[in-house]
């Protein structure tokens, strides 16, 4: 896996640090003086990996190892020295008072550490569960509200998506400044408190706005928590545990509309906003009150914070904080959002990937917003058996992650061997060229499988190849991205735009699909998706896999 270098322009300010594995280095500055970049600040960079903005190269690095087997490191093993911030009194510098010190999460025990990490767990699950939880009781609230049109229809399941790509950009400041167990915290209390406004709207416009608000402010759980993660173990020991915490945002789609399904049949379709809103409610109480803060940033500017109180001596500053002061929020989110829509613009590369994630990505929720009223209209199913036709997708997309997740490395491995031991970023798309072909292949076959009324287990298979197809495509991708432009400091602006442009694709893309439908019918209407996709992802996959090397190379990656 190449290591990625977080920017600097996203993340918290660098710092001079002490570490274990170095001896202390000799500063003369004042700790408040801002300087010229030292070789400490790439050891702090290494720190600021763990931060929520960076939570994306997070989640490719332990995704692509998701079968690995990790154990702790020995005392004397190299990763045992793993840094760690020392306080520097001489120079006003607050970090820890010890390697042992109880009070860094890494410190811990394991009881303590398990109890955190089961709480990111569940909430990683819930946050992307709601996007399709209501998808099979759609049918009865348009009946209730006298809904008519499709488009609309569509929206108020998609519109949910829209916080997966705007949200981050949102919660990733807001837990630098303020620490993530209380972004993640009253995130979860939004996500509850507007999920109340959903189960009680009184029109289809209220309801829209509430769903909208609650994705776009209620996804803190699936963004920071793999920052909760890297907080408290070391590198070489989060291998599994983020892995875990991933299955979360890939399986919880795929887990919402088979328990939609059954809420909505037996108690209508507002419980499953109130089923939401109970839970939301007690992990944000669990968070705000029982979890303990894990973003060192934030202990240790709290740390400096008492001791200037404690002592009078104002000149105690964090040694995070000693380099350069904090962004505010609006600032952090503001250079987030230009250098994500920059590299849109201005990057073919990222162009190119971006577009093929959104066509797939868009394709893989128009699935989730109209396969419960193909399996209810065509097939004749019941609501709560119709949220069991999803789980075609669910075995796609597991199978993707426990197959590429194990292989891209060595995948990567073996063509640097034969290369001469040079690696490429171009020889991670591999599995691109599989999933480009699977994404038009399910559209063709689920189509036409519709049209014909061929018989539904054919149909319901019919999605395995989408769910695969989406996941060996993104995987890659993700990863390939990271490697690009990590040297350049802009790995975190790089996935955020291709996050930014493939949720709100999501979001959109399936509104055209009843008008389409209504047209063309299913085969020719599906058929012309799938042809759509031929362009946008077989022939993108097919030009970066023969000429990847000299499209990098003449447009290099900047920002």
């Amino acid at each position: 896996m190449y290591n990625s270098t977080p920017d600097s322009s996203e993340t918290s300010s660098q710092a001079s640090v002490v570490f274990l594995s170095k001896p202390q280095p000799t500063i003369t500055e004042k700790p408040t003086s801002y300087v010229d970049n030292t070789p400490f600040d790439k050891e702090v960079q290494q720190y600021q990996e763990s931060s929520c903005s960076n939570v994306s190269e997070h989640r490719e690095s332990y995704s692509l190892n998701i079968t690995t087997q990790l154990s702790p490191p020995s005392p004397s093993s190299p990763s045992a020295t793993a840094p760690s911030f020392l306080s520097d009194f001489e120079h006003n510098l607050v970090g820890w008072d010890s390697p042992d010190d109880p009070t860094n999460p890494k410190n811990w025990s394991n009881r303590q550490k398990l109890f955190v990490m089961f709480l990111v767990l569940i909430t990683g699950l819930m946050v992307p569960t709601v996007s399709t939880l209501f998808a099979p009781g759609q049918s009865l609230m348009a009946a209730e509200f006298g809904l008519s049109n499709k488009i609309v229809k569509q929206f108020t399941i998609s519109a949910y998506v829209l916080g997966f790509g705007w949200g981050p950009l949102l919660h990733a400041p807001l837990s630098e400044m303020y620490g993530r167990k209380y972004v993640i915290g009253f995130s979860n209390l939004l996500l509850s408190v507007l999920n109340v406004g959903c189960s009680e709207a009184t029109s289809v416009g209220m309801f829209i706005a509430f769903r909208t608000l609650s994705g776009i402010l209620g996804c803190a759980g699936m963004v920071c928590g793999a920052g909760i993660i890297s907080d408290m173990y070391p590198p070489e020991q989060t291998g599994r545990a983020t892995a875990l915490y991933l299955l979360g945002p890939i399986m919880g789609p795929v887990c919402g509309p088979i328990l939609g399904g059954f809420i909505s049949q037996r108690a209508g379709w507002r419980w499953c906003f109130r089923v939401i809103e109970i839970f939301a409610f007690v992990m944000a109480m669990l968070f705000i009150f029982i979890i303990k803060e894990t973003n060192t940033a934030v202990l240790l500017r709290r740390k400096a914070k008492r001791l200037r109180a404690q002592t009078g001596n104002d000149r105690f500053i964090s040694i995070i904080d000693s380099r350069s002061a904090p962004l505010t929020p609006f600032k952090s989110f503001y250079t987030r959002l230009s250098r994500a829509i920059k590299l849109i613009l201005i990057s073919p590369v990222v162009q190119a990937l971006s577009l093929y994630m959104a066509v797939a990505y868009s394709y893989l929720y128009l699935f989730f917003t109209t396969l419960s009223e193909v399996m209810t209209q065509e097939y004749g199913w019941s609501i709560e058996i119709s949220g069991l036709a999803f789980l075609g997708v669910g075995t796609g997309t597991l199978s993707a992650v426990l197959s590429v997740g194990s292989t891209n490395d060595k995948l990567v491995g073996y063509l640097a061997k034969r290369n001469n031991g040079v690696r490429q970023p171009e020889m991670r798309l591999g599995p691109v060229i599989l999933g480009s072909i699977l994404i038009p292949g399910a559209l063709f076959w689920y189509g036409w499988a519709v049209e014909r009324h061929i018989f539904w287990f054919a149909l319901v298979i019919s999605l395995f190849p989408m769910g695969f197809g989406l996941i060996s495509s993104l995987l890659p991708i993700q990863a390939y991205l990271i490697d690009l432009y990590s040297p350049l400091g802009a790995a975190a602006s790089a996935t955020a735009a291709l996050n930014l442009l493939r949720s709100t694709a999501a979001a959109f893309v399936p509104l055209a699909i009843p008008n389409l439908v209504g047209n063309l019918g299913y085969g020719w209407g599906y058929s012309l998706l799938g042809f759509v996709s031929i362009l946008f992802c077989t022939c993108t996959s097919l030009l970066f896999i023969k000429y990847g090397q000299r499209i990098r190379e003449q447009f290099p990656p900047r920002v």
